[in-house]
Protein backbone atom coordinates (compact mmCIF):
# COMPACT_ATOMS: atom_id res chain seq x y z
CA UNK A 1 0.00 0.00 0.00
CA UNK A 2 1.68 3.12 -0.97
CA UNK A 3 0.47 6.63 0.75
CA UNK A 4 -2.24 7.74 -1.20
CA UNK A 5 -3.78 4.38 -1.17
CA UNK A 6 -3.34 4.66 2.43
CA UNK A 7 -5.00 8.41 2.52
CA UNK A 8 -8.16 6.80 0.84
CA UNK A 9 -8.78 3.87 3.28
CA UNK A 10 -7.96 5.75 5.81
CA UNK A 11 -11.34 8.29 4.47
CA UNK A 12 -13.27 5.30 4.06
CA UNK A 13 -12.31 3.62 7.21
CA UNK A 14 -13.44 7.02 9.13
CA UNK A 15 -16.92 6.42 7.73
CA UNK A 16 -17.55 3.39 8.19
CA UNK A 17 -17.40 2.28 4.63
CA UNK A 18 -14.02 -0.31 5.57
CA UNK A 19 -14.41 -4.19 5.67
CA UNK A 20 -12.82 -5.94 8.05
CA UNK A 21 -10.53 -6.87 5.88
CA UNK A 22 -9.52 -3.33 4.67
CA UNK A 23 -9.29 -2.43 8.57
CA UNK A 24 -6.68 -5.18 9.38
CA UNK A 25 -4.68 -3.77 6.36
CA UNK A 26 -4.69 0.10 7.75
CA UNK A 27 -3.14 -1.35 11.08
CA UNK A 28 -0.57 -3.42 9.61
CA UNK A 29 0.57 -0.30 7.04
CA UNK A 30 0.51 1.90 10.16
CA UNK A 31 2.39 -1.00 12.07
CA UNK A 32 5.27 -1.50 8.98
CA UNK A 33 5.74 2.02 8.47
CA UNK A 34 6.00 3.80 11.80
CA UNK A 35 5.48 7.05 10.45
CA UNK A 36 3.60 10.47 11.40
CA UNK A 37 -0.09 10.94 9.20
CA UNK A 38 0.41 13.50 6.39
CA UNK A 39 -1.25 16.91 7.20
CA UNK A 40 -4.10 16.77 4.78
CA UNK A 41 -5.51 13.15 6.23
CA UNK A 42 -4.97 14.68 9.65
CA UNK A 43 -6.80 17.98 9.03
CA UNK A 44 -9.87 15.94 7.50
CA UNK A 45 -9.81 13.92 10.40
CA UNK A 46 -8.52 16.07 13.30
CA UNK A 47 -9.99 15.69 16.87
CA UNK A 48 -12.12 12.57 15.44
CA UNK A 49 -9.32 10.02 14.82
CA UNK A 50 -8.40 8.79 17.73
CA UNK A 51 -11.98 8.27 19.37
CA UNK A 52 -12.59 6.68 15.92
CA UNK A 53 -10.12 4.32 16.01
CA UNK A 54 -10.67 3.80 19.77
CA UNK A 55 -13.82 2.49 19.18
CA UNK A 56 -13.03 0.25 16.28
CA UNK A 57 -9.71 -0.86 17.25
CA UNK A 58 -8.74 -4.68 16.83
CA UNK A 59 -8.00 -6.31 20.22
CA UNK A 60 -4.46 -7.34 18.57
CA UNK A 61 -3.45 -4.04 17.67
CA UNK A 62 -4.00 -2.72 21.06
CA UNK A 63 -0.06 -1.90 21.30
CA UNK A 64 -0.54 0.53 18.61
CA UNK A 65 -3.06 3.19 20.72
CA UNK A 66 0.07 4.60 22.26
CA UNK A 67 1.34 5.77 19.39
CA UNK A 68 -1.78 6.50 17.35
CA UNK A 69 -2.73 8.64 20.81
CA UNK A 70 0.83 10.51 20.73
CA UNK A 71 -0.61 11.53 16.55
CA UNK A 72 -3.91 12.91 18.27
CA UNK A 73 -2.41 14.87 21.02
CA UNK A 74 -0.41 16.81 18.04
CA UNK A 75 -3.46 17.44 16.65
CA UNK A 76 -4.67 18.71 19.33
CA UNK A 77 -2.01 20.42 20.45
CA UNK A 78 -2.46 22.83 16.74
CA UNK A 79 0.65 21.85 15.01
CA UNK A 80 1.37 19.39 12.65
CA UNK A 81 5.08 18.41 11.62
CA UNK A 82 6.04 16.38 8.87
CA UNK A 83 8.20 15.28 6.20
CA UNK A 84 7.71 17.38 2.86
CA UNK A 85 8.37 15.01 0.02
CA UNK A 86 10.74 16.21 -2.73
CA UNK A 87 8.97 16.40 -6.03
CA UNK A 88 5.62 17.57 -4.67
CA UNK A 89 3.76 19.34 -6.98
CA UNK A 90 3.95 22.75 -5.47
CA UNK A 91 6.70 25.13 -6.58
CA UNK A 92 7.58 26.75 -3.43
CA UNK A 93 7.90 23.65 -1.82
CA UNK A 94 9.85 22.72 -4.64
CA UNK A 95 12.78 25.48 -4.51
CA UNK A 96 13.38 23.21 -0.64
CA UNK A 97 15.55 21.16 -2.78
CA UNK A 98 15.64 18.48 -0.06
CA UNK A 99 13.45 17.16 2.57
CA UNK A 100 11.64 19.77 4.61
CA UNK A 101 9.73 20.29 7.94
CA UNK A 102 6.40 21.76 8.14
CA UNK A 103 4.39 23.68 10.91
CA UNK A 104 0.54 23.99 10.70
CA UNK A 105 -1.27 25.79 13.21
CA UNK A 106 -4.32 24.07 12.98
CA UNK A 107 -6.08 26.09 15.89
CA UNK A 108 -7.87 29.19 16.02
CA UNK A 109 -5.41 31.21 18.49
CA UNK A 110 -1.79 32.49 17.15
CA UNK A 111 1.01 29.66 17.91
CA UNK A 112 4.28 30.70 18.55
CA UNK A 113 7.36 28.81 17.40
CA UNK A 114 11.53 29.46 17.71
CA UNK A 115 13.29 28.70 14.76
CA UNK A 116 17.52 27.13 15.52
CA UNK A 117 18.70 30.93 14.66
CA UNK A 118 16.56 31.73 17.88
CA UNK A 119 14.16 33.33 15.51
CA UNK A 120 10.17 33.63 16.61
CA UNK A 121 7.01 32.91 14.56
CA UNK A 122 3.84 33.51 15.22
CA UNK A 123 1.69 31.43 13.15
CA UNK A 124 -2.11 32.78 12.51
CA UNK A 125 -4.78 30.59 12.47
CA UNK A 126 -4.32 27.79 9.19
CA UNK A 127 -1.11 29.48 8.01
CA UNK A 128 2.10 27.05 8.01
CA UNK A 129 5.63 27.31 7.85
CA UNK A 130 7.91 24.89 5.63
CA UNK A 131 12.14 24.77 6.11
CA UNK A 132 14.67 22.44 5.49
CA UNK A 133 16.16 20.39 7.65
CA UNK A 134 19.73 22.26 7.22
CA UNK A 135 17.79 25.23 8.14
CA UNK A 136 20.05 28.12 9.10
CA UNK A 137 23.64 25.75 8.30
CA UNK A 138 24.23 27.90 5.24
CA UNK A 139 21.38 30.18 4.98
CA UNK A 140 17.63 30.78 6.68
CA UNK A 141 15.38 30.02 4.12
CA UNK A 142 11.62 29.36 4.68
CA UNK A 143 8.43 29.56 3.08
CA UNK A 144 4.98 30.27 4.16
CA UNK A 145 1.48 30.06 3.17
CA UNK A 146 -1.27 31.93 5.55
CA UNK A 147 -0.26 34.98 7.75
CA UNK A 148 2.28 35.40 10.38
CA UNK A 149 4.45 37.87 12.27
CA UNK A 150 8.21 37.31 12.46
CA UNK A 151 11.03 38.39 15.23
CA UNK A 152 14.26 37.88 12.97
CA UNK A 153 17.38 37.10 14.86
CA UNK A 154 20.07 39.27 13.39
CA UNK A 155 22.87 37.86 11.99
CA UNK A 156 24.52 39.82 9.16
CA UNK A 157 26.06 36.96 7.21
CA UNK A 158 23.00 35.32 6.63
CA UNK A 159 20.08 36.50 5.64
CA UNK A 160 16.26 35.75 6.54
CA UNK A 161 14.31 35.02 3.41
CA UNK A 162 10.53 33.99 3.48
CA UNK A 163 9.08 33.04 0.45
CA UNK A 164 5.42 33.81 -0.10
CA UNK A 165 3.88 32.80 -3.49
CA UNK A 166 6.91 34.46 -5.88
CA UNK A 167 7.26 37.30 -3.68
CA UNK A 168 10.57 37.09 -1.20
CA UNK A 169 11.12 39.31 2.14
CA UNK A 170 14.86 39.62 2.88
CA UNK A 171 15.75 40.66 6.01
CA UNK A 172 19.16 40.79 8.43
CA UNK A 173 17.13 40.63 11.64
CA UNK A 174 14.20 42.87 12.05
CA UNK A 175 10.11 42.23 13.13
CA UNK A 176 7.59 41.85 10.67
CA UNK A 177 3.85 40.59 9.13
CA UNK A 178 3.06 38.89 5.86
CA UNK A 179 -0.65 38.31 5.01
CA UNK A 180 -1.61 35.84 2.19
CA UNK A 181 -4.32 33.92 2.15
CA UNK A 182 -5.52 31.22 -1.07
CA UNK A 183 -9.17 34.16 -0.98
CA UNK A 184 -6.74 37.24 -1.99
CA UNK A 185 -4.94 37.75 -4.90
CA UNK A 186 -2.59 40.04 -2.81
CA UNK A 187 0.43 39.55 -0.72
CA UNK A 188 0.80 41.95 2.12
CA UNK A 189 4.40 43.11 4.53
CA UNK A 190 4.36 45.51 6.66
CA UNK A 191 7.07 46.29 9.01
CA UNK A 192 6.93 46.68 12.89
CA UNK A 193 10.48 47.58 13.13
CA UNK A 194 13.86 47.75 11.46
CA UNK A 195 14.47 47.57 7.39
CA UNK A 196 13.08 44.92 5.08
CA UNK A 197 14.07 44.19 0.90
CA UNK A 198 10.37 42.92 -0.90
CA UNK A 199 11.45 41.44 -4.43
CA UNK A 200 9.64 38.91 -6.96
CA UNK A 201 12.26 36.37 -6.98
CA UNK A 202 12.01 36.25 -10.85
CA UNK A 203 14.48 38.36 -12.86
CA UNK A 204 13.34 40.48 -15.39
CA UNK A 205 16.87 42.03 -16.42
CA UNK A 206 20.06 41.15 -15.63
CA UNK A 207 21.21 41.92 -12.21
CA UNK A 208 17.78 43.64 -11.84
CA UNK A 209 15.11 42.77 -9.99
CA UNK A 210 11.46 44.34 -9.17
CA UNK A 211 11.04 45.74 -5.58
CA UNK A 212 11.39 47.96 -2.85
CA UNK A 213 12.85 48.87 0.46
CA UNK A 214 10.26 49.64 3.72
CA UNK A 215 11.03 50.18 6.87
CA UNK A 216 9.01 50.41 10.34
CA UNK A 217 5.10 51.51 10.09
CA UNK A 218 5.51 51.22 5.74
CA UNK A 219 4.16 48.18 4.18
CA UNK A 220 4.41 47.07 0.70
CA UNK A 221 0.96 45.35 -1.13
CA UNK A 222 2.20 42.62 -3.89
CA UNK A 223 -0.64 42.16 -6.68
CA UNK A 224 0.10 38.08 -7.59
CA UNK A 225 -1.43 38.81 -11.20
CA UNK A 226 -0.12 41.79 -12.49
CA UNK A 227 3.02 41.46 -10.30
CA UNK A 228 2.84 45.47 -9.65
CA UNK A 229 4.44 46.15 -5.56
CA UNK A 230 2.60 49.33 -3.95
CA UNK A 231 4.45 50.39 -1.02
CA UNK A 232 1.86 52.60 1.67
CA UNK A 233 1.94 53.22 5.29
CA UNK A 234 0.38 50.85 7.68
CA UNK A 235 -3.05 51.59 8.97
CA UNK A 236 -2.16 52.18 12.38
CA UNK A 237 1.63 53.76 12.67
CA UNK A 238 3.23 53.33 15.87
CA UNK A 239 5.67 55.05 17.94
CA UNK A 240 8.76 53.40 18.70
CA UNK A 241 9.37 51.87 22.04
CA UNK A 242 11.14 54.23 23.38
CA UNK A 243 8.05 56.58 23.73
CA UNK A 244 6.21 54.51 25.52
CA UNK A 245 8.52 54.82 28.90
CA UNK A 246 7.62 58.60 29.31
CA UNK A 247 4.00 60.21 29.40
CA UNK A 248 5.52 63.57 27.76
CA UNK A 249 6.93 63.34 24.54
CA UNK A 250 3.64 64.27 22.61
CA UNK A 251 2.80 67.30 24.99
CA UNK A 252 3.89 70.61 23.07
CA UNK A 253 3.80 74.15 24.37
CA UNK A 254 4.24 76.56 21.96
CA UNK A 255 6.20 74.22 20.10
CA UNK A 256 6.67 75.00 15.94
CA UNK A 257 4.52 73.21 13.77
CA UNK A 258 8.25 72.06 11.97
CA UNK A 259 9.60 71.11 15.79
CA UNK A 260 6.39 68.96 16.20
CA UNK A 261 6.85 66.91 12.44
CA UNK A 262 10.51 66.20 13.31
CA UNK A 263 9.64 64.81 16.67
CA UNK A 264 6.53 62.66 14.61
CA UNK A 265 9.36 61.65 12.23
CA UNK A 266 11.50 60.30 14.79
CA UNK A 267 9.07 58.73 16.32
CA UNK A 268 7.13 57.11 13.73
CA UNK A 269 9.82 56.75 10.86
CA UNK A 270 7.46 58.50 8.71
CA UNK A 271 8.63 61.57 6.46
CA UNK A 272 6.46 64.83 6.78
CA UNK A 273 6.24 67.24 4.38
CA UNK A 274 4.70 70.83 4.67
CA UNK A 275 3.67 72.23 1.11
CA UNK A 276 3.03 75.92 3.17
CA UNK A 277 6.49 76.94 4.45
CA UNK A 278 4.68 79.61 6.38
CA UNK A 279 2.72 77.11 8.65
CA UNK A 280 6.23 75.43 9.60
CA UNK A 281 6.22 78.44 12.26
CA UNK A 282 2.54 78.06 13.63
CA UNK A 283 2.76 77.59 17.13
CA UNK A 284 1.09 74.29 18.09
CA UNK A 285 0.39 73.80 22.01
CA UNK A 286 -1.72 70.83 22.64
CA UNK A 287 -1.41 67.32 24.95
CA UNK A 288 -1.16 64.76 22.13
CA UNK A 289 -0.20 61.61 24.25
CA UNK A 290 -2.00 58.21 23.79
CA UNK A 291 -3.37 59.28 20.91
CA UNK A 292 -3.08 57.44 16.89
CA UNK A 293 -1.05 59.04 14.48
CA UNK A 294 -4.41 59.82 13.04
CA UNK A 295 -5.91 61.51 15.86
CA UNK A 296 -2.87 63.51 16.57
CA UNK A 297 -2.66 64.83 12.96
CA UNK A 298 -6.27 65.88 12.76
CA UNK A 299 -5.83 68.17 15.63
CA UNK A 300 -2.77 69.68 14.72
CA UNK A 301 -4.55 70.61 11.16
CA UNK A 302 -7.43 71.89 12.55
CA UNK A 303 -5.97 74.22 15.09
CA UNK A 304 -4.49 75.72 11.91
CA UNK A 305 -6.72 75.28 9.43
CA UNK A 306 -5.15 72.61 7.41
CA UNK A 307 -5.53 69.12 5.96
CA UNK A 308 -3.14 65.83 5.18
CA UNK A 309 -3.27 63.13 2.83
CA UNK A 310 -1.20 60.14 3.00
CA UNK A 311 0.61 59.94 -0.37
CA UNK A 312 2.47 56.22 -0.47
CA UNK A 313 5.04 56.24 2.17
CA UNK A 314 5.22 59.93 2.51
CA UNK A 315 2.41 62.37 4.75
CA UNK A 316 1.45 66.15 2.72
CA UNK A 317 0.18 68.49 5.05
CA UNK A 318 -1.45 70.83 3.21
CA UNK A 319 -2.52 75.02 3.52
CA UNK A 320 -2.17 75.89 7.04
CA UNK A 321 -2.37 79.33 9.03
CA UNK A 322 -1.04 80.56 12.04
CA UNK A 323 -3.88 83.22 12.66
Amino acid sequence: MNINEFHLLSKRYLAGETSKEEEEQLMKWLKDQQSPISSELSEEIGERMWHKIEEKLPSRAIKWQYWLTGVAAMILLGFIWMKIPVGTTDKSIELVKQTGIQVKNTTHLDQEIELKDGTIVKLKDGATLVYGKNFNEEKREVFLFGEAFFNVKRNVNKPFLVHTGDLVTEVLGTSFRIVSTEKSSNIEVSVASGKVSVYNKDVNKKNERNGVIITRNQKVSYDLISKKITTSLVDNPTPNQESKKTNSIFIFQSTPLQTVLDLFHEQYGIEFILNNPVAQNCQITADLNGLPLSNQLDLICRSIDANYEKRGTVIFIQGGSCN
